[in-house]
This record gives C-alpha cells, sequence and structure tokens, in this order.
C-alpha cells in the first residue's frame, strides 16, 4: 500500500495538469494561472518541489508555454491590462527562475541555462519583445503610489534584471544587439534610483556586459586627471603575447590570462626569453583598471609559484641533453626551489583506477644512499625522508624536450563497487590487471630500482599520446623525475584559476575604490553596505551595548553615549566597529594586542543580530592561517554563536569537528531530483568504465597478435581473413598437419626469398598478404600497430573526456547537498586557499558580508578572490606594520630595491590604507590601546612605529619575571654565527651555535623557577635554520611544541630530518622535567598573532659586515618585539643589528634604560641579595645550578632528612629524592627496610629467610588440582550455558524479521543507532578487544548487546583464572624454584608443563573466539537493515588479527593432542574469512581470493580430523558443512552448538576423589574422549599410573 500524497505533492501533480497537451490551443487564463502557480510552489522553498519545477520548465512542454508567455502581442493594448497580464503571468515567471534557492543551485544550473537560452530565441527577438513590455509594467508600477506597490515594484525590478542578466551572460550575441542598449536605458530612466538599488547590481553587471558606462564616481576624492588606456611603458618592456614587437615568446603566452595554461607548457620550459611581469605603476600595464589589476595579480603571482618550477625543470632538461660523459651528478638546487631529482626513469604501463582515474607506473633508479642495504632499511629511509610520499608534486623531463607534471598516488586500486545478481566480472577483470603484472608499485623493495604510481595533474591529450607512445623499457630516452618537497598544486592553482574567471566576469565588488579608472588624490568617502541603505533599514546594536536598545542608521548622525556606557569595548573599538558597520569598505588596523579578534567578534555579533532584517545570508570569516581561523571560530562557538561551519579538513581544533562541512553534509539527505541524477550519471559512469576496461589491454600492448586481429577485422576485413580466416587458438597458434606455429609471426617472417620488391603502404593495403616481400611484410606489421595504436588512443581519448565529464557532474550532485548545509549557516569560516578552492559553490551562497583577520599577512591575489560577486560589506582587520605576505621570489619584495617594482607582499589592505603617491587612499579605524605587554615593553614599538599606542591599566599589574633581576634585557655578545654549508639545506638558512646553547641555558633556568606552565614560555628566532638545532637542542629536556606552519617550512627547505644517531642519543639522555608540559619554539614568521608570557629571542646574525638579515624590515622587528606579556630578552650583536633603523632606535630605549649588556643578571628568589651575572652558557650551572643561587638548600624535605641539593625552587624541592635509608618497619616485622628514604615502600617485607623447609606431599597437590578442575569446570558450564542463550537471543531478530511479533528489546534503538552510524564511517580493525568495543560503543544507547558484552567480561575474567600460572602445581613449583635459588642450586623440574591443566583455558579461548564472532556476526550482516532496510556505508572490516588467534589456537590445540579445539580453530579461521570477505578494509580482489582458497583448505583438514576422531568430534562435521557453504554461496549462518558438544560440557561437572598417598579412590570417564580415568580402592585404573618422578623431585626440593 503506497504512502499517500503530500499537499505539495498534490499541488504539483495539478500545476502539471495545466500543461496543455499537443495540437491544442493556450488560453490566457491556464497560462496565468499555470506561472502563478508554479511561483506559489517555489516560494514555499521546498527544496524538492523547485526542483521539480524548474525540471519541468526546461522540459519541451514547459517551454512552450514559456514561448506561449514571451510570444504574447501586446501591440494596441492598454496599459492597465498591460500590467495585469505584467502581474498575472511575467512576474510570477521571473520570480520562479529567479528565485536565490533556484539560481543557486547547482543540480538546477542546466536546465536553467536551457530556459534563458530559449528566453533568448533567435537573435534575441524573444527577449527583446519581453522585456519591452516588461520595462513599460515596471514604469506603470512605478508611478503607483501605495507603499504595498512600492514594495511589489522593487521585487519586480530585482526579479526582472537578475532574468535579464543570466540572459545576457549566456548569450554574448546580445552585446551587439542595439535593443537591448535600449532596454537597459530604459530601467535606467523610467524606475526611480531608490527601487532601483536593490536590483543595481544586476543591472550594473548588464550594463558592464553590453559595454555601457563606467565605473561609479568616488565621492570626496579629487580625480587627477583622465587617463588614457593606452600605457606607456618603460624602455625595454616587452609586451605579452602579440602584443611582443618579437611575437609571442612560446605557446603558453598570451596577451589575456585567461588563456595561460597554469603549469608551464614544454615549449615555456625552453624558452629562453623573459616573462612578461608587470609593475605594480598602473600607468604601465597593457590593460586598464580591474582588469590590469587582474592581469597584473595572476602574472606575478604564477611567476612566483610556477616561475620557480619552470626553471628548475628548465636545468634538468638542459643537464639531460649533454653528453653523458660531461654531466655533472645533480644535486639539490641552491637556489629557488629546493628540489631532488631521479634518475634513469622508465613509463613502464598505463593503469585506470575508477575513483582516481588515468594512472602511470614509472621505474627509476634506487638513490645513491641506498646503495648497499636492504629492503627494511630501504623502507626506513625512504619512510624517514619523507620523499615522493602521496600527493608530492613530480615532473617527468624527457631528453626529447618533454615535461609533463605528476602527482604521486596511492598505488593500491580503488576496490570494484558492489555487483547485483552475482556479477563479478569486473572485480575478476581488475584483479587481473594485478596478476598480470605481478606486482604493485613499491619504493623499496628492489634494490637497484624503485616503482610508483604518478597520476597526471592535467587532463592534456597530447601528454597521454605522448605517454603511450613512450612506454615500456625499450624506448632509449633519457628521462628525469623532479620532486619539489613541501609544494602542492592546490596551494596555488585554485587562487590562479579565480583570477582567470574573475578576468573574464569582471564581477569584483567595490571595484571603483580596489581598481579605479581614474587616479584620485585625497581620501575618499566610503558609502554605507548596499543592504543597509533600504528605506527604513537601521542597525540594531543591542549586542554590543549590553541589551540596551541602540540604533545605527547609516547616513545620519549617531549618539554613542549608550555605547559608551554598556559597552565592554574601549573607545577604539567602539569607533571601528561603528565605522565598520557605516561602511560597505571597512578598514581597522590593530596594533599588536588591542584586540583585533575581538573587535572582529563584536562585529560579526553585532552584524548576526541583523540578519533578518537585512537578509544577509550566511558571513564569510576569512583567515589566512588554519590556526588563525580555529581561533576565531571556537571564540564565536564559546560566545554562543550558532549555526557556524567550518570549511576545510585541516582543523586542529577539537570544538570545531562536528561542525565541519565534511561531518554535517552527512546529515542532508538528497532529494528524488538528486537522487535519480546521480543514478543515471554512476550508470554512464559504469559503461565509461567498462570501455576504458576494453581499451587497456590494447593500449598497454598494441603489437599483441590478439588487438592486431581486431583491428584487421574491422579496418582490412580482406587481410584479416587471409591471415585468421581459418581460425587460431587462444594464444594465437594454428595447427597445420599436427603442428603448431604462431600465425602472425609466420607470416611476418616467413615471406618468399622470391619476392624482393618495395610497395608503398597504400598499395599494399590492396595486395595479398602471401605475395609481399619480408620488408613490406615489416612495414605493414608496424603500420597496423602504428594505425591501431592511433586508433585505440582516439577511442580512450574520447571515453577519457566522457569519464571526466561525468565525473564532474556527480561532484556538482555531491556539493548541491554541501551548498545546502552552506545556505543554511549564519558563518561559515574557511581559509584564503579553502576559499579559492571552494570558489564555485561559495558564489552561489550569496553572501553578502566578508570579514578578512589579518588581512595586511594576505595576498592581495587571495583577498581579490575572496571577494565573491554577492558581497556588499567587507571587512578588513590587520596591520600593515606587522608581517607582510610571505612570497617565493626575493625579486618581487617591496624592501629589494629590484623588487620595490612588483612590491607583490603588499596586501590589498596595506595598499588601500597606505597607497603609492597620488593614488586613491581609503579611511581607516586603528585600535589603540593594548593589553598585552608590559608597559617597558611596548615601548619598544611605541616609539617606533605606534605613537598612538596606549597601555591599558592592567598590564602594569603584571608580576616580575622569576629568577631575573630585570623584565627586559638585550644581552649583547660577539660571537660569530656559523659557516653556511655548502650544497646543503642549511645553506639557505643560518645558525649561531652560541646563541642555542645560551638560549637553552636561560629557558632551563627560567623552567627551574618552577611558575611557567603550558607554552608560557616562547623561543623565537628569524631563521629555519636555528630553529632547527633549538629544537634538537632543547627536546632531550622539554616536551617541544613546533606550530604546523614551521613543521612545513622545515620540510620543504629539507630541515625537518633528524638522524638516528640524534634521535639515539636524546632518548633517555636527559630526563624531561615534569615542570613543564610544552616549549614553545618558533619563526618570527610563524608566530604573529601569538602571545607568551616570557619571550627569549634568538637573532643569529653576528658578522663584522653587519648584515642583519631577515630581521632589517621594521615589519619582522615588530612582531618579534611584540609577543611578550611579562618579560622578553634578546640575545645577540647589537654591532650587527644597529645599522637597521629600527633596530638602532630599539637599541638606543634599552641603552637608556639601562636594559642591554654583555651580562645578564639572574636573581635568585630565596636569596635577592645575592648578586648572580652570567655571559657564557656554562655560567648557569655554575653561579645558578638549579634555578636559584650557588647556596645550599637550607629547607627539610618531606621525609625530615636535610636537602643536600643547591638553593631551588619549591616544585624542585618536592621532587627531590631523598637518598639515606630508609627507617620506616612494617607492623610485626622488626626488618630494617633496605630501600632508600625517597623510594615508596613494598607492601610486603622483602627480606628473604634463608634455610627454611617447605613441607611437600604429593597427596596435598593432587587434591589442589582436583579442586581446581573441579572449579574450573563448574565455572565453564555456566558460561557455555549463557552462551548459548545469549546467541538464541540474537537469532530472534532475524526470525522476528520475517514474522512481526513485539520487537526484541533494543531493536529500535539499535536500529536507530544503526541508521545514524550509517552517515559514518565504521571500522572494524586491529585486535578483537578494539573491535569489540567499536561495535558496543556505537550501540551503547540500547540494551541489545548488554547480556552478552557482560558474559564476555565474565569469559576473560574466567580464561584469566585458568591460565597456567594460576594453577597449584605452578605455584608450588615457583615457591620450590625460589628456594633453591636462594640456596644456591641450579636444577629444574622439567616435565611440570606435562602436569598442567591446559583444557580450561582452550575451553575458554574457544568460548571466547565463539562470543567475539556472534557479535561481529549480527552487527555486520543484521544490525544496518533494522529501521530503514539500508546497509551500513563506509564500513571497513580487518579481521586479519582475528585469523592469528585463531591460528595460534590451532598450532597449540595440535601440539596437545586436543582435536576439538584444533577444529574449532579452523572453523573459525573460515568463518572470519566469510565475513569480511564482502566488507574487507584493505584486501584487494586477488588477495581475498587466496584467502578464500585457505579457508576452504582450512575446513578440508577440519574434515580429514573430524574423520580422524569421530568420537572426540561428534557433531562438528556438520559445523565444516555449513561453513563450507557460507564461503562457497556468501551466505551467512549463525553457529548452532551441537547436542554433542552440550553433552561434553554436562560431564565436565564429573570428577574422582583423590586419598592421601596420591592413588584414586573412585573411578570416572573422561568427559572429552570417554575414557576411564581415576580408579578405586587406591588403585589406578588401566593406563592411569602415578607421577612418583615428579612427586621425588618435589619431596627432594622440599626438604
Amino acid at each position: 500500500m503506497s504512502r499517500p500524497r503530500t499537499e505539495l505533492e498534490t499541488s504539483f501533480r495539478e500545476w502539471t495538469f495545466l500543461i496543455p497537451r499537443q495540437n491544442t490551443r493556450f488560453q490566457v487564463v491556464e497560462i496565468g494561472n499555470f506561472f502563478k502557480m508554479a511561483w506559489d510552489l517555489t516560494s514555499k522553498e521546498h527544496i524538492e518541489t523547485g526542483q521539480q519545477i524548474i525540471k519541468k520548465l526546461a522540459t519541451e512542454e514547459g517551454l512552450a508555454m514559456i514561448k506561449a508567455l514571451a510570444d504574447g502581442k501586446l501591440d494596441g493594448v492598454e496599459l492597465g491590462t498591460s500590467l495585469c497580464i505584467f502581474k498575472d503571468r511575467t512576474l510570477p515567471f521571473f520570480r520562479t527562475i529567479s528565485h536565490p534557492d533556484i539560481l543557486s543551485s547547482l543540480i538546477l544550473e542546466t536546465p536553467l541555462d536551457t530556459i534563458c537560452t530559449f528566453l533568448f530565441g533567435p537573435n534575441g527577438r524573444r527577449a527583446i519583445n519581453l522585456f519591452k513590455s516588461t520595462t513599460s509594467a515596471l514604469g506603470a508600477l512605478a508611478r503607483e503610489e501605495t507603499a504595498k506597490d512600492e514594495d511589489l515594484t522593487s521585487i519586480a525590478v530585482t526579479a526582472s534584471l537578475a532574468v535579464l542578466e543570466r540572459i545576457v551572460e549566456l548569450n554574448q550575441s546580445a552585446q551587439v544587439i542595439t535593443e537591448f542598449t535600449s532596454i537597459v536605458n530604459d530601467f535606467s530612466t523610467s524606475i526611480p534610483e531608490q527601487l532601483l538599488q536593490a536590483g543595481s547590481r544586476s543591472l550594473a553587471r548588464v550594463r558592464q556586459r553590453l559595454g555601457l558606462g563606467a565605473a561609479m564616481p568616488l565621492s570626496g576624492g579629487r580625480p587627477l586627471e583622465q587617463k588614457s588606456h593606452r600605457p606607456v611603458f618603460e624602455v625595454g618592456q616587452d609586451l605579452p603575447g602579440a602584443f611582443s614587437e618579437l611575437g609571442p615568446r612560446h605557446d603558453n603566452d598570451h596577451a589575456n590570462i585567461f588563456d595561460i595554461k597554469i603549469l608551464p607548457t614544454t615549449e615555456e620550459i625552453q624558452s629562453p626569453r623573459l616573462e612578461y611581469l608587470p609593475s605594480s605603476d598602473p600607468t604601465k600595464h597593457h590593460l586598464p583598471g580591474l582588469e590590469g589589476l587582474l592581469d597584473r595579480q595572476f602574472r606575478l603571482l604564477r611567476e612566483d609559484t610556477v616561475g620557480q618550477l619552470r626553471d628548475a625543470v628548465q636545468m634538468e632538461c638542459k643537464r639531460l641533453n649533454k653528453p653523458l660523459n660531461a654531466q655533472p651528478p645533480s644535486k639539490r638546487q641552491n637556489n629557488g626551489v629546493r628540489n631532488i631529482i631521479y634518475h634513469n626513469v622508465a613509463l613502464l604501463r598505463l593503469e585506470f583506477d575508477r575513483k582516481k582515474g588515468l594512472q602511470v607506473v614509472a621505474e627509476f633508479d634506487q638513490p645513491p644512499a641506498l646503495a648497499k642495504k636492504g629492503a627494511k632499511e630501504r623502507e626506513e629511509w625512504w619512510r624517514n625522508t619523507k620523499q615522493l610520499q602521496i600527493d608530492a608534486f613530480v615532473c617527468l623531463v624527457s631528453s626529447t624536450g618533454r615535461a609533463i607534471f605528476f602527482s604521486i598516488c596511492d598505488p593500491t586500486p580503488t576496490p570494484p563497487p558492489k555487483r547485483k545478481n552475482g556479477e563479478e566480472e569486473r572485480e575478476v577483470r581488475s584483479a587481473g590487471i594485478w596478476k598480470a603484472f605481478d606486482e604493485r608499485p613499491n619504493l623499496f623493495k628492489h634494490a637497484d630500482r624503485a616503482t610508483i604510481m604518478l597520476s597526471p595533474v592535467e587532463d592534456d591529450s597530447e601528454d597521454i599520446i605522448w605517454i603511450n607512445n613512450h612506454l615500456g623499457k625499450t624506448h632509449k630516452l633519457r628521462q628525469s623525475l623532479v620532486e619539489f618537497p613541501g609544494i602542492l598544486l592546490p596551494s596555488f592553482r585554485p587562487t590562479l584559476q579565480a583570477l582567470q574567471k574573475m578576468s573574464c566576469t569582471l564581477d569584483l565588488p567595490f571595484s571603483q575604490f580596489i581598481a579605479p579608472d581614474i587616479q584620485y588624490a585625497g581620501d575618499v568617502d566610503i558609502p554605507a553596505p548596499a543592504y543597509s541603505r533600504r528605506p527604513g533599514f537601521a542597525f540594531n546594536l543591542e549586542t554590543l551595548a549590553g541589551g540596551e536598545q541602540l540604533r545605527l542608521t547609516p547616513g545620519q548622525p549617531f549618539n554613542d553615549n549608550t555605547l559608551r556606557e554598556k559597552s565592554t569595548l574601549d573607545d577604539a573599538q567602539q569607533l571601528s566597529t561603528i565605522n565598520a558597520l557605516r561602511s560597505c569598505l571597512a578598514l581597522i588596523q590593530g596594533p599588536p594586542g588591542t584586540g583585533k579578534s575581538y573587535t572582529g567578534v563584536a562585529i560579526i555579533k553585532a552584524l548576526l543580530k541583523n540578519r533578518n532584517s537585512a537578509k544577509l545570508g550566511p558571513i564569510i570569516c576569512v583567515c589566512y592561517t588554519n590556526h588563525a581561523l580555529d581561533q576565531l571560530l571556537e571564540h564565536l562557538v564559546k560566545d554562543g554563536v550558532e549555526q557556524l561551519i567550518r570549511l576545510g579538513s585541516r582543523s586542529k581544533s577539537e570544538l570545531l569537528q562536528d561542525l565541519n562541512l565534511h561531518h554535517i553534509s552527512k546529515e542532508i539527505r538528497p532529494t528524488k531530483i538528486e537522487g535519480h541524477e546521480k543514478y543515471q550519471l554512476y550508470a554512464k559512469l559504469d559503461i565509461a568504465l567498462d570501455e576504458i576496461e576494453e581499451l587497456m589491454p590494447g593500449l598497454r600492448d598494441p603489437a599483441h597478435w590478439s588487438n592486431i586481429k581486431e583491428y584487421l577485422e574491422n579496418h582490412h576485413y580482406g587481410h584479416f581473413k587471409q591471415l585468421f580466416g581459418r581460425g587460431v587458438d587462444q594464444d594465437g597458434f594454428q595447427e597445420v598437419r599436427g603442428r603448431k606455429f604462431n600465425i602472425l609471426n609466420s607470416w611476418v617472417k616467413g615471406a618468399p626469398k622470391r619476392i624482393t620488391s618495395t610497395r608503398p603502404i597504400p598499395e599494399l593495403l590492396g595486395v595479398n598478404l602471401k605475395e609481399m616481400s619480408g620488408s613490406e611484410r615489416l612495414a605493414l606489421h608496424r603500420y597496423w600497430i602504428q594505425q591501431n595504436t592511433t586508433e585505440l588512443t582516439r577511442r580512450f581519448l574520447h571515453v577519457l573526456d566522457s569519464y571526466r565529464h561525468i565525473n564532474d557532474s556527480l561532484k556538482r550532485c555531491h556539493q548541491e547537498l554541501d551548498l545546502r548545509c552552506l545556505l543554511r549557516a549564519h558563518i561559515i569560516g574557511v581559509t584564503t586557499t579553502g576559499l579559492a578552492r571552494n570558489l564555485d559553490i561559495l558564489r552561489r551562497v550569496r553572501a553578502k558580508v566578508v570579514m578578512f583577520e589579518e588581512a595586511g599577512e594576505v595576498l592581495e591575489a587571495h583577498t581579490l578572490t575572496a571577494l565573491l560577486p554577492s558581497v556588499e560589506h567587507a571587512i578588513l582587520i590587520g596591520d600593515h606594520e606587522q608581517l607582510r605576505p610571505q612570497i617565493n621570489n626575493y625579486e618581487f619584495q617591496y624592501d629589494n630595491p629590484r623588487g620595490a617594482k612588483f612590491s607583490l607582499d603588499i596586501s590589498l589592505f596595506e595598499r588601500l590604507v597606505h597607497p603609492q603617491s597620488g593614488y586613491l587612499k581609503l579611511p581607516y579605524s586603528s585600535l589603540e590601546v593594548q593589553r598585552r605587554m608590559y608597559p617597558s615593553i611596548a615601548e619598544l614599538v611605541r616609539s617606533t612605529l605606534y605613537p598612538k599606542l596606549q597601555d591599558h591599566p592592567s598590564v602594569s599589574t603584571y608580576p616580575e619575571v622569576d629568577g631575573m633581576r630585570k623584565r627586559l634585557f638585550w644581552l649583547d655578545h660577539n660571537k660569530r654565527e656559523d659557516a653556511s654549508p655548502s650544497n646543503t639545506a642549511q645553506s639557505f638558512s643560518k645558525t649561531n651555535a652560541w646563541e642555542v646553547e645560551m638560549t637553552a641555558a636561560l629557558v632551563s633556568h627560567l623552567v627551574r623557577q618552577g611558575i611557567y606552565r603550558n607554552e608560557d614560555i616562547a623561543v623565537l628566532t628569524p631563521y629555519l635554520g636555528q630553529l632547527q638545532k633549538l629544537k634538537q637542542r632543547l627536546r632531550s629536556s622539554f616536551a617541544i611544541v613546533v606550530g604546523d606552519r614551521d613543521l612545513e617550512d622545515l620540510e620543504v627547505k629539507g630541515l625537518e630530518g633528524d638522524s638516528e644517531e640524534e634521535t639515539t642519543a636524546n632518548q633517555g639522555n636527559v630526563r624531561k622535567t615534569t615542570l613543564l608540559n610544552a616549549l614553545r619554539i618558533a619563526s618570527v614568521d610563524n608566530f604573529q598573532g601569538e602571545e607568551a608570557k616570557v619571550i627569549v629571542i634568538s637573532l643569529v646574525r653576528s658578522n663584522d659586515e653587519r648584515k642583519c638579515g631577515f630581521l632589517k624590515t621594521s615589519n619582522r622587528i615588530n612582531v618579534l618585539l611584540s609577543r611578550a606579556r611579562h618579560g622578553m630578552y634578546i640575545i645577540g650583536n647589537t654591532h650587527t643589528a644597529r645599522p637597521v633603523p629600527m633596530w638602532d632606535k630599539v637599541i638606543t630605549i634599552l641603552e637608556n634604560d639601562g636594559n642591554i649588556g654583555n651580562t645578564l643578571a639572574l636573581c635568585c628568589p630565596r636569596h635577592k641579595e645575592t648578586p648572580i651575572e652570567v655571559s657564557e652558557p656554562d655560567d648557569f650551572s655554575i653561579l645558578s645550578p638549579e634555578g636559584g643561587c650557588n647556596r645550599k638548600c637550607i629547607s627539610r624535605l618531606g621525609c625530615g632528612h636535610a636537602c643536600i641539593n643547591k638553593c631551588h625552587s619549591e616544585p624542585l624541592h618536592n621532587a627531590v629524592r631523598c637518598l639515606e635509608r630508609c627507617q620506616r618497619v612494617k607492623k610485626g616485622c622488626d626488618h630494617a627496610c633496605p630501600k632508600f628514604c625517597g623510594d615508596p615502600c613494598d607492601s610486603k617485607c622483602q627480606i628473604q629467610m634463608p634455610n627454611i623447609a617447605l613441607p611437600f606431599r604429593r597427596a596435598w597437590i593432587d587434591e589442589a588440582t582436583k579442586k581446581f578442575i573441579v572449579w574450573a569446570n563448574a565455572q565453564f558450564v555456566p558460561l557455555a550455558s549463557r552462551m548459548e542463550q545469549a546467541e538464541a537471543k540474537l537469532r530472534e531478530s532475524v526470525t522476528e524479521k520475517q514474522a512481526p511479533k513485539s520487537p526484541l528489546p533494543g531493536q529500535a534503538e539499535l536500529s536507530s543507532a544503526l541508521d545514524k552510524l550509517s552517515l559514518e564511517q565504521i571500522g572494524l580493525t586491529g585486535p578483537r578487544d578494539q573491535q569489540i568495543k567499536v561495535v558496543l560503543e556505537a550501540c551503547k544507547a540500547n540494551p541489545r548487546y548488554k547480556d552478552i558484552a557482560w558474559l564476555r567480561k565474565d569469559i576473560k575474567r574466567f580464561l584469566k583464572e585458568v591460565d597456567e600460572a594460576e594453577q597449584p602445581i605452578s605455584r608450588i613449583h615457583g615457591l620450590v624454584q625460589d628456594a633453591h635459588k636462594h640456596r644456591g642450586v641450579n636444577t629444574e623440574i622439567a616435565d611440570v608443563p606435562s602436569v598442567l591443566q591446559v583444557r580450561n583455558r582452550l575451553l575458554a579461548t574457544v568460548l571466547l573466539l565463539r562470543c567475539d564472532y556472534a557479535i561481529l556476526f549480527d552487527f555486520v550482516t543484521h544490525g544496518g537493515g533494522m529501521a530503514s532496510g539500508g546497509n551500513l556505508r563506509d564500513f571497513r572490516l580487518s579481521l586479519a588479527l582475528n585469523r592469528k588467534d585463531c591460528e595460534n589456537l590451532i598450532q597449540e590445540s595440535r601440539s596437545r593432542q586436543q582435536p576439538t579445539h584444533e577444529v574449532e580453530g579452523l572453523l573459525y579461521w573460515a568463518r572470519f574469512v566469510a565475513l569480511e570477505r564482502s566488507r574487507s578494509a584493505s584486501l584487494s580482489d586477488a588477495d581475498m581470493t587466496t584467502l578464500v582458497d585457505r579457508a576452504h583448505d582450512q575446513l578440508y583438514l577440519a574434515r580429514n580430523i573430524c574423520n580422524t576422531y569421530p568420537g572426540q568430534t561428534a557433531g562438528m562435521p556438520a559445523e565444516v558443512s555449513e561453513a563450507e557453504k557460507m564461503l562457497r554461496d556468501s551466505t551467512f549462518y549463525a553457529p548452532v552448538t551441537n547436542l554433542e558438544k552440550a553433552a561434553v560440557y554436562a560431564a565436565m561437572a564429573q570428577s574422582f576423589q583423590v586419598g592421601e598417598c596420591g592413588m584414586p579412590m573412585e573411578t570416572a570417564r573422561c568427559p572429552q574422549c570417554g575414557a576411564t580415568v581415576g580408579g578405586a580402592h587406591h588403585q589406578p585404573a588401566d593406563g592411569v599410573r602415578r607421577a612418583e618422578d615428579l612427586e621425588a623431585e618435589f619431596g627432594r626440593r622440599g626438604r
């Protein structure tokens, strides 16, 4: 019985009935109702209904209705009638197709484009007629005076312009149709500006597309002069592409950046000419305004990233073209980007992966460092060096000049999807690929050559053809593989691609301020955000005023008295916040410690308060680093902000884990339209994959006889019949007169000698094959191979394009769910790189507000790409006096005299705040009160950079730095920096060994004060080389924290590795202190935004040339000096630093205050009068060995003994271990304790008493063993019974499913939990305990597994209790051995293990296996389908350790001659294989097939054991048969306990009595084999003997 339709479904069905059948006339009433009803349904914002409506409108029937609407003749119709028609028909249609959810949808983009293209009509006539009537109706509507009509007019204008914008964007021919210009002008003249405000953005884009008008004139600024678009270039400036006087430099040199490929082409790499690089002066650009800005940013950013890669590849290409004997060994480059070169590369074969696409297997020489090393050493070397890791960026360079870029991909193939109806053909074919090629790519397996899997990073058909033509080892090309460590393509390609798209659309908001066509002098007034200029709107500032009512109306005076009284913001923060709300492009400068983030959060909360009234949509928060983004979003979450989403997977915040887009989107269910779309795409994908798999064998070996045969059959049938007409076997052989021969090879080599002709190929195509000479046959054979390869490649490229198109469509389907989540968000947090990567989807979010944190540290290109077209309000918070954006090429830096003309490292924030002379300067606000630094520390940056910076009263209350005389000091020295080693990664950087030791000594002294905790102390240095040396030096004593960005930089520079010797030496060298959880070490460039109580700085540079290096810029000096809160200590050479102007001012300030010198004054907190001056690292250990002074500690230890250490802090004092003799005694014992006083006492006296005789009688052991067996049996039998009950209870769920009754307890809860889990990834891997823990944790909300979980605990406890070590004979054996050990006797009892009872342990082991299997079996096979019938997705199952446990049981059972348990182990081994078969997490199809074959072998062995021991294995052959059926049919059966086994368990309760003489008193039967045991009247039964040897041995030892 089908479910009833919902109201929306019924309404949609009625709407479709309004579409008339073919050959019937459209009635005006029907058209009006049709579009009005469409809008009514769309306005309900039900996603699925909206999708269905647009899909329907894009069909032939829907377009017919649109045609009837658009082609309606309104000539001669009265204006009132025309207005009614517009309101009733046209406007509902426009509102339907321009609804925000419709416009933003990814899945509706194609049908919506179909509708708009149809609306355009032939030569645009349909759109012209429709919009002429629309503008007339809007003009009439605007003249009506009621407020209601005013709102309607605004809505109508917005919808009409949105549709017109879409039509003009899709049809470029509109630019040359003059009627569209008239329509746009009619919009501007017939509708008041106030009503046009809502659609102003769409109107501006239409005008831009049609080439109408210029940028909005700016208010407040004075134009300098009208600049001509014809630039004046510097002498020698070579223009790009066709503009160059010498012609294009190469095939990738274009005047339009949209035509430039991101990665360098082969011609570009080989080109000797320099690239065109535009300067920062816009008058020298070849393009004006915004176009020129985007062109400059793209070219400079590409050169900064790709240029270095190009140069490195060019050098390797030149090396390959030199003679072999003239080749110097390639090495890592000491200039430009770091690279690693691998030699003698061969491309072995093509592969294709369902998920990863086209792949290439490559082979190259092992690096020289691996010569004469074993496989394990090679594996460790590759792992430690982190070379050629997955996703690494590499370039194949050939001596032919070809260069192709790849990324390293995982060689593990993607498992094929689960097939329906038992179809396994693809699985077989996929497995066959690996079988055919022996092994997967491996870096370390072979001593001489390493193999790797490559994936092309670009879809270039020429590259694919070249690769296919150069496969195999037969090609004698000289090829290398160049790796670029630390460089990832996604880090720069999305931004460059975004700039390219923007150069086409030119839809950058605020372009009139950012890139004006006219230059202005002086300040410019920035208007309020467009959304706030709507009549009647005012900002609600209650969140800023402590809940008090407060309004801000843009453009009107604002009384800030209430804000001053109630706000927690200081005056400068309040002013900055108000100015930010008043300006569409707001700039806020925040000096160090002034609360930039706090102000940003206040602005966000104020905007969220006005979210609905302003229709803001999501607010996008953009940060440069993941760390800064996490901090901002955590602050918002803790302040109660809801509906927050974070994009990107590199968050380290646990608080934000559940707010990640990837996590949230799993909870969104697709609509029917989306599900159907994905189903169709997956079906098409399967077809494409089948075609690719069919083509792959031919591409791998086009010369194979079978491929030649297929080619001839399709293209040269005559030759096919002549060669293969009589048939061949599967190997290409033909039998003639009892002899087999290869038909193709025989023909090629079997030409008669009498034929010597050499005819051309076209003539040979019509000649009989037998009438050709040997040379002709060879030529024709080569021609066949060549043509076959060309044909296969052409087909492959065609299918590959189809595969990529389908994958792109699938990606859009998945992104539709992401988009739905983002549209519901209030806050979207993303990094600049993440934003560029997700630009397509974020453009559809329609965000009106974007906020940038640390905007002064973000490249202008990244900021521009983040200004989405929908943005009406941008807030940039940063500080141009702190760090500038980081770039790779020093030649583009502002501080480099040669790079000043490019100034790529000048952010948009700095460019707008401090423009070059004569350029547009925007107003900005500054924060002025710092809450971080002690006043004397703040003075260093106040006197040099921030004259208006004020100190908050709280900073004056900071305590002194413990252990130091002064909180601020520069330790001046003249110890030279280390000489730079040549040809190593360290040559890039600088180090100073003396400063490393001095820093380590000072940090240790500070830590010993016992005051500073987790990351209270930070060590800063400008150089990565020094950072690495400090890390190595300090990690032996402290837990070191190095930031992610510093770790990445160390890896890129090749400084991240630690040698094995260093690692070993540091382990255990010095015990890490417990006083400090972590010590932060960072480079200056990666510590902006951070702070610490105490900062220790190592400046490194100390040389006679007085070169200050990195720290010559005021930006870096500023960051370095503004991180400390309580104290700061600088270690450096003032003579080297003083030539830098800012350093000179800082040194002068320190000299005036007496805070600089050659010795550093320490202070003992307990003896402050003691003077301590240090100038060398060793001085600390002499003058302050424990962090105090060198006096002896006068305090007593906790035990009362005197402390023998030097003066130290209380935490160190409490940690001292007393070495006096322990004087504590045990109750009832008069022995003196042999331990030290500081060691903990044992629970019992450990004094050994010699010559104590131990009484011993065998009967006692027998009786104790008997009791142990009886007890063990009594414990085991109930456990086995409970196991049967638990299994039966779990089996009930299947029965209940077939015949519904009352629900099983916990079944509903389990179903609900599993339904939730179906959206998450489940992993049952690792040890059994871990697997069961995952299951129980996943289902903890229901009682289904409660009983069996308690049973499992009881089984594990029982297993521990029956261990051999717990048995009486084992304990007595241990006591006797211990006694004789102290008497000097060295003897053993060899046969004790044979006496120990192991059967109960084996039984318990089997029972635990049975319990675990029952839980896993139920969870995997039945648990997923209880609630909704679905199965668990993203399921990972790896039961290798389970099988290992079974193997241990099998081996021990076999050695102890326990056939029952051996069969049990074999059965569960096979059962675990069957369970894992369809859910394997790590095994390929080939590996799984091998595993199933082994399982069959195990079951065969189990059946043989059952046949050999039928008495002991009764009932078990049936279990073997069930297991075989599971493997054969892939059908799961829960094992059922057989009656024979139950009888054995019941018999275990029997026992027999042993007398004191050690002989039996009664007879019983063995419950396992049925044999007689015991005896009667002190006489043993047949086969039972007394263990006299054992008794004698124990008796002798007991005396």
